[in-house]
């Protein structure tokens, strides 16, 4: 593969200088999240002018729509027989986790404008533009918040949107955008976009690792909300029927006293205790990790995508969202190992 450089800047975009020589470099690409980064180089007097805390990591190989990292620590460690310098960093989304929202926001719209809304309502950025997004049917949310932290709750609008966000380094102007982005669907079912699938038919899934669980299985919750012991208000939610078998049954509690029904109908009070105990309710967890071929990555399928996976000798079959790739150049091999989530999107919970 031809020689990926780094290019340094400063937080104002200022270009300082070039690492053209690394040990190794892991580049962990994240969709509903800030991506990371793990930079190990050599002691040299050019290396350590340019670690500095809040440093920008511009990639060569990259274009102006991919993400930077900020240089967050650094490691140097010296073993008796050689000094190595680790760097570490996030991507440029993280700069949300500096800030919060000092003022109430009471919103109801879509999730475009609801990222939008986090973002005008805390301590400005002076050199960050939330540019306009084209992003159509993105769904509706209503929420209120009041002192949260903006990288949080931005992920759990990510999350419950199946939307991603992330910070661009506008070089040219010295200045960084906001933008928002949407994983392409890949899969048989759909024929607007190029069809993508993982599988051993196709030669392009080596190592791989499966995990199932169903630890986490809510199906049954009493949700208690007003009143005291046989006066107290409860209601249940349940995912379970008649022929549910007993060992199926998982059940949890919700303390909902602090909801209080001053001023709503029963109905109305009912809806709210309801839907705390839909919140609740939870399936099993599946995770899929998978050596793959690069050749394809970035030019058939990217972060956020949707592709069909299929490990014929497993007997599996599934559709999912790539929600991480990592990344890794070491000693002259590159390696890309993608993260595959659940499509579907998570509900949105005010917390």
């Amino acid at each position: 593969m031809k020689p990926i450089s780094l290019n340094i800047y400063d937080r104002d975009l200022k270009f300082l200088g070039v690492i053209d020589s690394y040990s190794s470099l892991r580049w962990r690409r994240k969709y509903f999240e800030t991506g990371e980064f793990e930079l190990s180089i050599n002691p040299t007097a050019n290396n350590y002018r340019l670690l500095n805390y809040d440093n920008i990591v511009v990639r060569s190989d990259l274009t102006e729509n991919d993400e930077f990292g900020i240089i967050e620590s650094w490691k140097i460690k010296d073993d008796g027989k050689k000094v190595t310098i680790s760097v570490y960093g996030s991507f440029g989304l993280s700069l949300l986790n500096r800030r919060i929202i000092k003022t109430r926001i009471n919103y109801s719209g879509n999730y475009i404008g609801a990222f939008r809304a986090l973002l005008n309502n805390m301590t400005p950025f002076s050199l960050l533009e939330i540019t306009d997004s084209d992003i159509q049917n993105n769904g509706v949310v209503d929420f209120q918040c009041t002192y949260k932290n903006v990288y949080d709750y931005h992920e759990k609008l990510s999350r419950a949107s199946n939307i991603g966000g992330k910070i661009l380094a506008d070089l040219e102007h010295k200045k960084y955008k906001y933008v928002n982005y949407v994983g392409k669907d890949r899969t048989d079912e759909q024929k607007i976009n190029t069809r993508y699938e993982f599988s051993e038919d196709r030669s392009n899934l080596a190592e791989s690792e499966y995990t199932y669980d169903q630890k986490s299985v809510i199906t049954d919750v009493l949700v208690g909300g007003t009143g005291e012991d046989d006066d107290r208000i409860l209601r249940e939610v349940t995912n379970t029927t008649s022929s549910t078998h007993d060992f199926d049954i998982r059940e949890a509690f919700v303390d909902a006293k602090s909801e209080s029904n001053k001023d709503l109908s029963t109905d109305e009070y009912n809806a709210i205790l309801d839907n705390l105990g839909q919140e609740k309710l939870s399936g099993p967890t599946e995770s899929f990790e998978a050596d793959i071929t690069p050749t394809d990555y970035r030019k058939y399928w990217d972060l956020g995508d949707i592709v069909n996976i299929k490990k014929e000798s497993w007997d599996m079959s599934q559709k999912q969202r790539i929600t991480e790739v990592e990344e890794v150049i070491e000693k002259g091999k590159y390696t890309v190992t993608p993260v595959y989530g659940n499509p579907v999107a998570e509900t949105f919970t005010n917390e």
